[in-house]
């Protein structure tokens, strides 16, 4: 063998050995962004159930057992919240949609398998339910009206962005009212 052929095999290998290390870089890369994806999935997926779950209650205390004629029969707005029976701890026991507002300074914390592996996720989830104003459903109203919106923020510990801050799952939804008479 000449030193062209042995300058030729050297180049060969060379060749060989970078596209193996980017191919490797490459499946980590893809296998990463997989798995943050399918927690990002998990923690809509928890928020989803979350908004489906308070907007398959009551409306209002008032509106349990009864329908209001008026917007100023409902709840007041600064007792908005979990009342008497109920608990942050046992959601199951909410009965009306502003009871998931009691996570608003306590987050809930949800522990989540996550599908195709032994793992789980830790998800702490923070809620607020405020009345807002029929015109526009981002001004929160200091009086009850007709329409009660839900804000969900969900994190987790290690959930970053590119720059390192905490990165949040946000979900916003406006539950009304509606009685027919």
């Amino acid at each position: 063998m000449n030193t062209g052929q042995s300058m030729l095999t050297i180049l060969a290998m060379v060749l060989l050995t970078v596209t193996i290390i980017n191919v490797n870089r490459n499946n980590l890369t893809t296998s990463t962004v997989l798995d943050q994806n399918r927690i990002d999935i998990l923690a809509i997926s928890l928020a989803t159930s979350i908004i489906e779950d308070a907007t398959s209650l009551a409306f209002d205390e008032k509106t349990i057992a009864a329908a209001v004629a008026s917007s100023s029969s409902l709840t007041a707005a600064a007792s908005l919240g979990i009342d008497g029976t109920e608990t942050a701890a046992k959601p199951n026991l909410f009965d009306d949609f502003d009871d998931y507002g009691c996570y608003v300074a306590t987050p809930k914390k949800d522990t989540i398998a996550v599908p195709g592996s032994t793992a789980s996720v830790i998800f702490w989830t923070l809620c607020q339910v405020d009345y807002v104003n029929p015109g526009n459903p981002n001004t929160v109203s200091a009086s009850p009206t007709y329409h009660k919106r839900i804000k969900l923020r969900i994190f987790r510990p290690g959930m970053n962005d590119a720059a390192g801050k905490t990165d949040t799952i946000k979900m916003t939804s406006v539950y009304s009212y509606w009685y027919f008479r």
